[in-house]
């Protein structure tokens, strides 16, 4: 019998048992669950079924349609990561859809994380049904957008690309949108999820974008992140306008300009004392 994993195959109902049906001809006999069908069957009659392996690498039948196909790929949900195997995705079975760590970023803080999408197609391997990521040129196959997204108007995306200057995020109905790292306020997992302002529409269903607010909400922000530190600190940080760019994105995770901007507008409202190798605040709960 030619089985296609990982897609639909019309089977014919051999027998029932207490929990399940026999599917398939004298040769190869396929299980398919009873928790797996979405109505009674008889025996003889034909069904669709979509096939993939268990936990113990069996071939498994099911009657739900997965979000997901050989034909079709598509967003899924990250629910779990396993820094040794890679990340695990809700295809919509009983079974999660294993992404290799192999296809991930080296540097971990990049991995994406539980309730992160990602825009994948199915591959199969021996015994096993697995993920890989869709290239970026080739989102557009599957994806296809058919309206418009408006200048100056704010829309969710998801980041599917890290690039020298920036980051490429899709929505989910497909448009593209590209935001250099300047109009960013911090680094971007895969598959994570934010509001991006459109800014220019390069056409194509193609655009630009910011990830910035005003200044002024961003230097209260961040004025709000550095007094917070200080008075978990005993109301006395090493940190000035003189530190590293390095130092400050780890610890504050903003950029210098950011940091010397908020610092400036505490020290403004007489909060904080700044001295040549400490910042200090004025007052402190003790």
């Amino acid at each position: 019998m030619n089985l296609i994993m990982g897609d639909y195959n019309t089977l014919t109902v051999l027998r029932e048992t207490e929990f399940a049906y026999m599917l398939g001809n004298e040769e190869t006999e396929i299980f398919l669950h009873k928790k797996q069908i979405t109505r009674e069957l008889e025996d003889g009659e034909n069904v669709e079924v979509f096939l993939y392996y268990d936990n113990q690498k069996r071939i498994t039948a099911t009657m739900t349609k997965p979000i997901v196909d050989l034909d079709n790929p598509g967003f899924l949900d990250v629910v779990d990561v396993n820094h040794r195997l890679g990340i695990f995705l809700n295809m919509g079975l009983i079974k999660d859809l294993l992404l290799s760590r192999d296809d991930l970023p080296f540097i971990r803080n990049e991995w994406p994380q539980k309730g992160d999408r990602l825009f994948v197609r199915l591959r199969v391997s021996k015994n096993q049904l697995t993920a890989k990521f869709v290239p970026r040129f080739d989102i557009n196959k599957y994806l296809k957008a058919t309206e418009d997204l408006e200048v100056g108007k704010e829309y969710v995306a998801f980041n599917v690309y890290k690039t020298e200057e920036g980051n490429i995020f899709f929505t989910e109905e497909g448009h593209s949108i590209y935001v250099y790292f300047k109009h960013m306020r911090k680094e971007y997992r895969l598959g994570e999820k934010e509001t991006i302002k459109v800014s220019i529409d390069k056409g194509n269903y193609q655009y630009s974008g910011t990830i910035n607010k005003q200044k002024e909400i961003i230097i209260s922000a961040d004025a709000l992140i550095i007094k917070k530190y200080l008075e978990e600190n005993d109301g006395v940080m090493e940190y000035t306008d003189k530190s590293s760019s390095d130092d400050i994105s780890i610890v504050f995770h903003m950029s210098k300009s950011a940091f010397k901007r908020a610092l400036g507008s505490l020290y403004k409202q007489g909060l904080v004392l700044l001295e040549k190798d400490k910042t200090s605040l004025v007052n402190i709960d003790k």
